[in-house]
C-alpha cells in the first residue's frame, strides 16, 4: 500500500480502483494494535479499461427485493439521478469490499501446503473473480509470481490463455501437478503445454500455456 500511496504512477499506469479483501476470520490476533483483517488488492491498467464483465460476478443483493422493489417506486426515485438503477435479478455489483470470499483454512481441499497459508496461495474463488471481471475466453493472462498455480488453475477452468512465472522449482512442480488436474475433462494435461498449429490467421497460434 505505501508503495502505491506515495509513488506517482500516474503517467504510466491508471488506478482504476482499490479493492479490499475482507476477512474478519483471521487466526492471527494483535496484541499490542488492531489485527489486520483485510488485503487490498489495487487493479491498474494502462490507459482506460477496456473490459469489465460485471454480469459474471454479480452478487447476491443483502436488501430485501421487496423492500428494494418499494423504494425503486418512489417517484423522487424513479425520477432522479439514480432513477435508471433498478434491481438486477442476477444479483448486484460486489463494490470494492469482498468480505464473500473466505480465506483459506488448514481444512480447505484446495490448500496444498501449510507452509503456503495466507502467505502465498490464495483462494480460487478470489482468482475467478478477478480473471472473469477483467478479460473474456481466449485472453491472455499474465502471472508475474504465480507461487502454487492459483490463477493458471482457473485460467484453464475458464478458458483464459495464460503465461506465468515461478522461481521456486518446487512451487513450479505443484503448479504444474494442479494445472494438469485442472485440463482433465477438458484439454487433456500431455497437450496443456503444447502449442497449435494454426491460428485464425493461418499463423502458428500462441500456446494454450505457458510456466516460466
Amino acid at each position: 500500500m505505501d508503495c502505491v500511496d506515495f509513488i506517482d504512477y500516474r503517467q504510466w499506469l491508471t488506478l482504476q480502483s482499490k479493492l479490499v479483501w475482507y476477512q474478519p476470520s483471521r487466526l492471527a490476533q494483535g496484541r499490542v494494535s488492531c489485527t489486520n483483517n483485510y488485503d487490498v488488492i489495487c487493479y491498474f491498467t494502462k490507459g482506460k479499461a477496456k473490459t469489465f464483465n460485471l454480469n459474471d460476478i454479480r452478487v447476491p443483493q443483502l436488501v430485501e427485493l421487496e423492500h428494494r422493489l418499494r423504494c425503486e417506486r418512489v417517484p423522487s426515485v424513479r425520477n432522479g439521478k439514480y432513477g435508471k438503477t433498478v434491481f438486477h435479478p442476477d444479483g448486484k455489483n460486489p463494490g470494492d469490499v469482498w468480505g464473500d470470499i473466505k480465506q483459506l483454512t488448514y481444512k480447505s481441499k484446495e490448500l496444498v501446503s501449510r507452509e503456503m497459508l495466507n502467505t502465498i496461495q490464495k483462494p480460487e474463488r478470489l482468482m475467478e473473480r478477478l480473471i472473469k471481471a477483467n478479460s473474456n475466453p481466449g485472453d491472455l493472462v499474465f502471472d508475474p509470481f504465480c507461487g502454487a498455480g492459483t490463477v493458471p488453475v482457473v485460467c484453464v477452468r475458464l478458458d483464459r490463455r495464460f503465461v506465468a512465472c515461478e522461481i521456486n522449482s518446487d512451487y513450479c512442480r505443484i503448479a504444474e501437478e494442479r494445472m494438469a488436474k485442472a485440463a482433465i475433462g477438458g484439454e487433456s494435461s500431455e497437450n496443456l503445454f503444447g502449442f497449435s498449429t494454426a491460428g485464425k490467421d493461418g499463423k502458428p497460434a500462441a500456446s494454450q500455456a505457458c510456466l516460466v
